[in-house]
């Protein structure tokens, strides 16, 4: 494979959970970052631009640094430009989106040849969750286990609405409060409710959604310290949202409805919060032709 000189990835956000789907499922949405790569000489020169500038590290720590070094001996020798959308700490899977770019990258500079479950293997160890590792590797709604991934069909279109306040969250910090044992009620309620779920996708079945995405594992406890969010959460279902969910580890949350209901979800949402119209992004981490302008 003759040596490319130069290629952009891109990498779409995450929405995890979707309610009951805890560390199983995850759904890929239209914001993406993109990562641009050229050959140069000297060393390894990083540069982030837009979410995460002058936070971000830009050096070889760099996530998609790190990512890209598991595929290439040396990573002297290139520039690469990290072009962020995904907020960070707001459980939109940015720290997954920069894992994956990292790979897909190393995998087409590399002329390595990982199958999809290496490259989420790979993509699991380095970023801790496989949820929204499968979402961006693949793209639309995943369900993710035991290192395997399959897409979920979806026999409908719907928008995902979130709502996003400007406070984070610490994933380590917030999956902490989830440890703690799980009655058998509470178990199977999580397991039916997931199986409705992913069944309603590939139905297209929406009248189910609002039942499908309760939760009874790691919502309510999360919530307790994110009282806006719970407030979120409570006006997308009084607004008529198909299903609505914390998104990942929070603070924020997302709504599923049809277009027609995007401003009546909108204008009930709480202040404070950048609310965002995304649609599903069908497909996932990926070379793509040309330059990437956020």
């Amino acid at each position: 494979m003759p040596e490319l000189e130069a290629l952009t990835v891109s990498a779409p956000a995450t929405s995890a959970n979707l309610g009951p789907g805890f560390d199983c499922l995850a759904v890929a949405l239209d914001l993406g970052n993109a990562v641009v790569i050229t050959r140069r000489p000297g060393p390894l020169q990083v540069r982030v631009t837009g979410e995460g500038a002058g936070e971000l590290a830009e050096d070889a720590s760099n996530l998609v640094c790190r990512a890209l070094a598991t595929g290439l001996p040396s990573l002297d020798g290139l520039a690469v430009e990290c072009r962020n959308r995904i907020p960070l700490g707001r459980g939109l899977g940015s720290s997954s989106a920069a894992v994956c770019a990292g790979l897909v990258a190393a995998n087409a500079l590399g002329g390595l040849r990982w199958t999809p479950d290496e490259l989420l293997a790979r993509a699991t160890a380095l970023e801790g969750h496989a949820d929204n590792a499968a979402a961006s590797l693949h793209g639309g709604v995943v369900a993710t286990a035991a290192g395997l991934a399959v897409q979920v069909p979806l026999r409908f279109d719907p928008v995902i609405v979130c709502w996003v306040p400007p406070e984070r969250t610490l994933t380590d910090e917030s999956r902490s409060l989830v440890a703690r044992p799980v009655s058998f009620d509470d178990a199977v309620f999580n397991v039916g409710r997931t199986a409705l779920l992913v069944a309603a996708l590939a139905a297209g079945d929406v009248s189910v959604l609002r039942a499908a995405t309760e939760d009874r594992l790691h919502q309510d406890v999360r919530l307790r310290h994110r009282p806006r969010s719970r407030e979120a959460l409570a006006a997308f279902v009084a607004a008529g949202a198909w299903g609505a969910w914390l998104s990942g580890s929070g603070p924020t949350v997302a709504g599923m409805c049809s277009p027609e209901r995007v401003g009546a979800l909108a204008e009930m949402l709480p202040a404070g919060g950048d609310v965002r119209t995304l649609s599903i992004a069908s497909t996932g981490a990926a070379v793509v032709a040309g330059d990437y302008a956020p």
